[in-house]
């Protein structure tokens, strides 16, 4: 079997699904759209447009004109593959494989009502287990012979957002958004069904405050004309957050000429996180809120006493307690899907009532693919209070290894302290801080997720803070300021110039870049002077440059400066007229 790549087909040919004319670019998003309201009508969730599976189902509507004989219809390229590996060939790391063909060139309009006549495929359009879709038209300039190809996905680790089932615009600034919930995938990288979420017309959600989590949402575009994006985020009940967004046109005449990726789901290898300080902390470990915790279905105690108790200083509001009686008690909790070789650091939240001991109260160990790290033995004196949650480290890889597929984390409690079994989070290997790191997310799928970061130094370790994913940006306003001034004479009054900051709080100051140019910080303005003490009559330009203190990577930006220096300065009277 021929091996399909993404970049071994862009070359295949000279054909380029990346790139499409505006006719087929317009069909695509119009076919997604009236699919939409199909799947609406029959009581079903819109499809979010996706990019990944928009490329592989363009290449195979070309790969079925331009290399098939007239009259081919099927779904198995000249390749030999299948729906699923063309999807993951081109970038898709979700669920895929259920297909939609139309043998030959047809409007959107025809295309969905012949999908929706057809049971199989209808079937296909009206799955609800799907969240993502790529439309792919090809129509051979020559002839007129063409290809219509619509394919599904559902990535367990992504929840779309989509405004107004998916339409390309709006004239209304007031839409409709339906927001898909988290779904609980199982394992330490799954998360949990949204509790809560916030919406914003910008992805700094300036303004927007934390609500109750609901699928159908009303919400008001910022007025004007224009492309216009919403971002959603969402948090379950251990803070672990998913941001996703949508956009759409606001006007009548839709530029399709920008019509394009900027409008599709997308995932990406990788992320990157800003502003980071460990504050003397030299390394830093990252997390897409990996977690363990006592509520997972793997969780079990196998001897000794314990139970689930609620307790409101542990993640989610419960833990598990064992207890003193019938010798030791032992618990794991445990999962066969997590990154495999890759190193990391397991954190074990775990607490006792009675800390006076000097003896072993509780060991800890991880065991991935039948290596085991530790025991770590825990004296009552290891934990800093009685009564008080406190995180123990132990590093580990997870091998693969087909005789023993488990990553296990297992707790014993001995002596006669309770210990109580919170949760274990899940941190990458550290590695040294810089202002900005470009983090390859393991398994490659990147979809939005908020990144916990904490610091360490090999032997201490900070709280977990989410990250900042949005590269912090200066403002200044206005960015030109002109002053009048007389030669000799008494200096104008000064202007200020406000500075802010894009989604961060920054420290910044501000230099200016001419003798007779003086800046002064008042909060978070600069008030700008201009001396003309010793100037000649003339145009006199300056610079005030507004940098971040601290961080690198974040672009200064300048306002100029004009200062005319003149003999006298006339004022200027208008007629008055007083109307009764």
């Amino acid at each position: 079997m021929v091996v399909l790549s993404a970049s071994s087909v862009l070359a295949q040919g000279g054909y380029d699904p990346t790139v499409q004319t505006e006719a087929l670019l317009l069909n695509e998003a119009r076919t997604v759209y009236l699919g939409n309201l199909a799947r609406r009508s029959n009581g079903v969730p819109p499809l979010r447009w996706n990019r990944q599976l928009t490329h592989a189902a363009r290449w195979y509507s070309w790969d079925s004109t331009e290399n098939r004989p007239a009259g081919f219809c099927g779904h198995q390229d000249t390749n030999g593959n299948w729906p699923d590996y063309r999807a993951r060939a081109f970038g898709y790391l979700g669920g895929a494989g259920a297909e939609n063909a139309f043998c030959g060139y047809v409007t959107p309009e025809s295309a969905i009502q012949g999908w929706m006549d057809s049971p199989g495929h209808r079937a296909n359009l009206l799955d609800p287990n799907s969240r993502e879709i790529g439309l792919g038209y090809y129509r051979r300039p020559g002839d007129g012979r063409g290809y219509v190809t619509q394919d599904f996905g559902h990535d367990t680790v992504y929840a779309p957002v989509i405004i107004e089932n998916e339409a390309i615009s709006t004239t209304a600034t007031n839409v409709n958004l339906y927001i898909y919930d988290r779904q609980r995938s199982g394992g330490f990288a799954g998360l949990n069904a949204a509790t809560h979420m916030m919406v914003g017309n910008d992805m700094c959600f300036g303004g927007a405050a934390w609500e109750t989590f609901t699928v159908n949402k009303s919400w008001t575009l910022n007025s004007g004309q224009g492309w216009r994006s919403v971002y959603v985020k969402t948090r379950d009940l251990f803070g672990r957050t998913l941001t996703v967004s949508d956009t759409i046109y606001l006007g009548a005449n839709v530029p399709l000429n920008e019509l394009g990726v900027a409008q599709l789901s997308t995932t990406q290898p990788h992320v990157t996180l800003y502003s980071l300080n460990g504050n003397g902390l030299p390394q830093v470990q990252f997390s897409l809120g990996w977690l363990a915790d006592d509520t997972f279905e793997t969780f079990n105690k196998w001897w000794g006493n314990g139970e689930r108790v609620s307790d409101a200083a542990a993640w989610g509001g419960t833990a598990y307690r064992l207890y003193p009686g019938g010798g030791e008690s032992f618990a794991w909790v445990w999962d066969t899907t997590f990154m495999k070789d890759t190193p990391m650091v397991a954190y074990f939240r775990l607490k006792v009532n009675n800390n006076t001991s000097n003896h072993e109260v509780a060991r800890i160990s991880v065991k991935g693919g039948g290596t085991e790290y530790g025991p770590l033995s825990l004296r009552g004196i290891d934990f800093s209070a009685p009564s008080q949650y406190q995180e123990f480290p132990l590093s580990f890889t997870f091998h693969s290894n087909p005789n023993d597929p488990f990553l296990i984390f297992q707790f014993w409690r001995s002596a006669s302290a309770d210990l109580y079994i919170d949760a274990v989070s899940i941190f990458s290997a550290p590695q040294p801080v810089t202002s900005s790191v470009t983090w390859s997310a393991p398994g490659g799928n990147y979809r939005g997720q908020g990144v916990w970061v904490r610091y360490t130094n090999g032997s201490q370790f900070s709280a977990i803070t989410e990250g900042t994913t949005i590269q912090p940006v200066l403002q200044v306003f206005p960015t030109t300021l002109t002053f009048l001034a007389v030669r000799g004479g008494t200096p104008p009054p000064t202007s200020t110039l406000n500075v802010t900051s894009d989604c961060a709080s920054l420290s910044w100051q501000a230099n200016s870049n001419a003798p007779w140019l003086q800046t002064h910080l008042s909060g978070g303005t600069v008030r700008v002077g201009v001396n003309p003490a010793g100037l000649n009559n003339g145009l006199y330009s300056g610079t005030v440059t507004i940098s971040a203190i601290g961080i690198s990577g974040v672009p200064p930006v300048h306002a100029h400066v004009r200062l005319i220096v003149t003999d006298e300065l006339s004022g200027a009277y208008l007629p008055f007229a007083q109307r009764k």
